[in-house]
């Protein structure tokens, strides 16, 4: 085999090489693309999801800041049993 031969066959070998790293960056770049877009939808979802907690519980503050003061208004507060109040840290 001469030296003319051996310089085709690294020639051919070169840009099969080459195409397979064409294909390989192809691959890497759509599961890459992929992964940014799962991200991006979980974290929408997330902040969803948490901002409607946020309001639950904003709603649900207010509801009992709502029945204290009726409570306290009316003067019955003494005659609610204390399992139906809320708890307040110490």
């Amino acid at each position: 085999m001469g030296l003319k031969d051996e310089i085709s066959e690294m020639r051919k070998s070169m840009e099969k090489m080459t195409s397979e790293l064409h294909e390989t960056n192809l691959a890497i770049r759509e599961s890459l693309q992929l992964t940014s877009d799962t991200i991006k939808e979980m974290n929408e979802s997330f902040t969803k999801m948490l901002g409607e907690t946020l309001k639950a519980m904003q709603d649900m503050k207010v509801k009992v800041d709502i029945s204290d003061i009726v409570l306290n208004r009316l003067g019955i507060e003494g005659l609610i049993p204390d399992i139906f109040k809320k708890k307040t840290k110490k």
